[in-house]
């Protein structure tokens, strides 16, 4: 476990512990960090981000884009995890 500090609305700080193993709600892998977003979610999805390359892939609520957008962000780091399979070999 570890702890992260976040500001509150009043400039207040406070205090959260998080599980840097606990998969994040959107990709699945492990957090690493906290992030703005909150405990629950990795940086990298938070931001948009590919962790393996970095391209931007913006992932809207469900409501919003019936899930196409969380859809290409697995998607496309599944296409990562397959390389990383291919190299291991």
């Amino acid at each position: 476990m570890k702890k992260v500090k976040y500001r509150n609305l009043e400039g207040k700080d406070f205090e959260v512990e998080y599980d840097e193993n606990a998969p994040c709600i959107i990709c699945g892998e492990p957090i690493i960090s906290a992030s703005v977003g909150g405990i629950d979610i990795c940086p990298w999805c938070d931001t948009g981000k590919c962790r393996y390359c970095g391209i931007t892939i913006m992932v809207l609520k469900e409501e919003v884009d019936g899930g196409k957008s969380k859809k290409e962000l697995l998607d496309h780091m599944k296409w990562h995890k397959s390389q990383f399979q291919i190299i291991k070999h």
